[in-house]
Formats: C-alpha cells, structure tokens, sequence
C-alpha cells in the first residue's frame, strides 16, 4: 500500500510512540543522552530522529534489530553483528539491499526526494530521518506494513491500524482460496482484456477449474479489494498481497498446495520443467545457494514486472533444503 509523502509523517509519529513503550517521553529522552524532552518533539511530529537513532531505541526495547532487519530482507548474512545498531553503516546497508534495481532518480522521484539525496541515504554520508526511510522502504518493497511490524504491535499504529486489517483479510483469501491469486493473474491476460465482457467460463477454462471456484474466488477478490469491475469485465487494482509475512501455518499449507499443484503436472506429464538436483556441498556453500536462490526469484520477479501484454498464467515452484536431521 503506497502512501502520500504527508502520511510518512503520521506513521512516523505513531511508531516513535508505539517504539517508546511503557517509558515516558522525557525517561527516554534521557535514555538517549539528550538534555531536552526530544522524545516529545518526535511525537508531535515538530522533528523526528534519525533512523540510526530509532534502531537503537529498538534495542533499548529488547528487539533484535539485526535478527529483524535480516528476516525482512530473507538474507541471514546482510546485516553483520558487529555492526553497532546506531552506526549509520547499518541503516545505508538496509537501503542499500532494499534498494535492488531502481536507480536512486527513481526512488527518489517516488518518495519526492533528489537522486543526489537518495545517494547520500544509502552511500551513508547522510543519515535519514525517520520518514524518509519509511517513505523509502514502501517505494522498493511495497512492504511497509509489515517492516512496521517487526518492530512494534501493529494495533499501536492507528495511521495505518485499518490497513493492517485490509492486508490480513488478504492473506486470509489467498490461503483459504489458494487458486485465487491464479484467477487474479488470468484477469491480466491479454485475451481477458479482449473478451468483449466477463466470462466466468473463459476463466475457468484458462485454469481447468470448476466454474463455482471461479466465482468463489471472483467474489472475494473483489471484496478485499483486489479487483474492481470496470466496463463489463474485472480489472486488478495495483494492490499486492506479500504471502512471505503473516502467521506461519496458513502460509505452510498455501506452498503446499502449490507443490501438490506441480507435482500433479509432472504425473501427467504436463508439458514443464520439472527438475531437481540432489548434492553435498558445505553447509556454508549451502548459504550461497540460498542468496543465490533469493537473488533467482528477484530476478524472476522484476521480467515478470516488466512483461507486457501477458498471455499465459505460470506457477514457479522452487525448493532448496537440507535433507535428514
């Protein structure tokens, strides 16, 4: 969900509350090595910190900012421990990482900043205040919410409590209606768009799936928002639904549904790339397949970004793990 530049501000104010927790504004300011109230000019959005500065409130807090930084870009490497939370250097490698393909005229077009400002940021000559790394953050990974998240209980955050909500409810359809996001995809296909009106048959038929399915999926779909109908037939809105975050179980059984989906086709012998690959390597080279893995299914998601006029629907299914104990 990508929010307007005075929004970032909100946000803001209601983290720093929501990250001082039970202590008062003044103890913390204290807490900090200010001689003034600080902690109050951070809440009522008069000025705000620096992020170095809010990672190491997040320390005072007991939260493992390496351990939480590390869990949202899903590389265990990126953010060394030795690395001390309010040194700048942690907080240019997180945009650094998060950063990926965009140039820094990009980000910065997309958060109202200058390229030579977005350099700065993540070179680490320049240390941002907290909104700009939010603001930052929602343009390279659209991922906000769940960034906030990882630091403080989203219920503390009323600027965006209702949107928590609306990303939950999301999650929610994808698992309990797994082929959901499938329909979702169909509805982007060029032969969609042609089709002189909806067709729920023309859906179904894209996917070889039962024509109520369809309509199950259709109907919540639209419900959360994911879809509009415009001009007799549905669109997708620009919302994405991040299926790496939420509770642990729905999203265990949503890939095992997908595998159970490919393993199907390859019992067929549904045309595809069915491979696998079984070796002993060491298990620090067993770390480089993964970044090798994550940088893979980055890659995989930017062609897939700048794909035009798509006219087929794929599922790539990848594993990489350890077997025995």
């Amino acid at each position: 969900m990508r929010y307007k530049p005075s929004q970032y501000d909100e946000i803001a104010r209601d983290f720093c509350r929501a990250l001082r927790g039970r202590r008062s504004q003044r103890q913390l300011s204290v807490r900090l090595g200010y001689g003034t109230n600080v902690a109050f000019g951070w809440e009522s959005g008069r000025r705000f910190p620096t992020f170095p500065t809010v990672l190491r409130v997040a320390a005072y807090n007991g939260v493992d900012v390496h351990r939480v930084l590390s869990d949202f870009v899903r590389q265990e490497s990126a953010f060394g421990a030795g690395v001390a939370v309010s040194d700048p250097a942690l907080t240019a490698i997180l945009l650094q990482v998060v950063k990926g393909g965009l140039s820094n005229a990009e980000i910065g077009a997309r958060i109202g900043r200058s390229a030579s400002q977005v350099s700065r940021f993540i070179a680490g000559t320049s240390q941002p205040r907290l909104p700009d790394v939010l603001a930052l953050v929602d343009a390279t990974t659209d991922r906000l919410l769940d960034f906030l998240a990882l630091f403080v209980p989203p219920g503390q955050l009323p600027s965006v409590a209702r949107d928590f909500g609306v990303l939950e409810e999301r999650r929610r359809i994808a698992t309990e209606l797994p082929w959901s996001h499938a329909v979702l995809r169909v509805l982007e296909l060029a032969g969609y768009a042609a089709l002189p009106c909806h067709d729920d048959a023309w859906v179904a038929a894209r996917l070889a799936l039962p024509r109520d399915e369809v309509r199950a999926c259709l109907e919540a779909l639209s419900r959360a928002g994911l879809i509009r109908w415009r001009g007799g037939r549905y669109a997708a809105t620009a919302e994405t639904v991040d299926m790496t975050r939420g509770a642990a179980e729905p999203r265990q059984r949503l890939k095992a549904h997908w595998l159970d989906v490919a393993a199907s086709r390859q019992r067929r012998g549904d045309p595809g790339l069915y491979s696998y690959n079984l070796v002993s390597v060491a298990r620090g080279d067993l770390a480089r397949l993964r970044a090798l893995h994550v940088r893979y299914f980055h890659e995989l998601r930017q062609i897939v970004s700048d794909s035009r006029e798509p006219d087929c629907v794929a599922l790539v299914a990848m594993q990489l793990f350890e077997l025995g104990a």
